[in-house]
């Protein structure tokens, strides 16, 4: 029988590298949620187990999450820049939180089990979210090769741009994801050629890494921290440095590497049935 502990197990065998859980602040990849010993009825892979994606699974009889993200929140009391390697919030205060407590009891009462994967994931020699991205954008055959080989990092691929212009790549991105809330930094009629192409959250020192590629035009990325990344892209404009930005939003990113693992888990997972239930973009934007 293919209980939630199988699964992990499977996960465990199947993902490629040593198994890692070290997180201090209790979202460490394993089940989150749920009887580990119950029996798995379909799986979901989303990136992030919204309420709405739980009822999603429940309303076709699957009743085990794989996600990046975990089902609840620290509502801000951690530090944005080591959020990852401080603790989670007191237990007290998931319990006294009425979101958190509404969406507890939803998972009980479905008997959900949420298993998150997203440290080992990314660990693999692959990037799956990466590739996800890619595919969902159909760039396959814009890929381009890394000339400056000794700063090759994986999570940065490079591309020619689908469109000639700013303005039109963006507009691009918007419909072949399904989006609206694209930000841009740039001239929109500036015209490119060449693009780095990531996902989730881009920091100044990945830009700078990104930059030593030769002729690079746009960067692509999923989030970055406003007032850091915004002024630093501004002048490199400004400076002629570079076209100009495009962030996507970090779930519009992310989300096409569940889709990813989703193919990925039905490899090795044959009992029940697997499926991608993206959560779907957050916000919307005035027209």
């Amino acid at each position: 029988m293919l209980t939630g502990q199988v699964l992990l197990e499977r996960i465990q065998k199947n993902v490629g590298v040593p198994w890692q859980s070290q997180r201090s602040d209790g979202f460490s990849d394993g089940i989150l949620e749920g009887d580990a010993d119950a029996p798995v009825t379909g799986v979901v892979t989303s990136f992030t187990p919204t309420l709405e994606v739980l009822r999603r699974a429940v309303a076709t009889h699957k009743n085990t999450i794989i996600c990046r993200e975990a089902p609840f929140y620290s509502r801000g009391e951690r530090a944005p820049l080591f959020w990852r390697n401080s603790p989670g919030p007191p237990q007290e205060m998931t319990d006294s939180d009425p979101v958190c407590r509404a969406k507890q009891e939803f998972i009980t009462q479905n008997h959900l089990i949420i298993l998150r994967l997203s440290e080992n994931w990314d660990a693999r020699s692959s990037d799956g979210q990466l590739r996800g991205l890619v595919r969902a954008l159909a760039w396959e055959k814009f890929h381009l090769p890394n000339k400056n080989r000794q700063e090759y990092d994986p999570r940065n691929v490079y591309f020619q741009a689908s469109k000639n212009s700013l303005g039109l790549l963006a507009q691009d991105l918007m419909a072949k994801l399904k989006i609206h809330g694209v930000r841009v930094i740039g001239e929109a009629t500036s015209p490119v050629r060449k693009v780095a192409l990531t996902h989730g959250l881009l920091l100044v020192a990945d830009s700078e890494r990104m930059l030593r590629e030769q002729d690079l035009d746009v960067v692509i990325a999923g989030d970055a921290v406003e007032w850091e990344a915004a002024p630093y892209f501004q002048d490199l404009v400004t400076a002629g440095r570079i076209k100009g930005l495009i962030l996507i939003g970090q779930q519009a990113s992310e989300e096409p590497g569940s889709g990813e693992m989703a193919e990925w888990l039905r490899s090795f997972v044959t009992e029940v049935p697997v499926e991608w239930v993206p959560a779907g973009e957050p916000f919307w934007v005035l027209a």
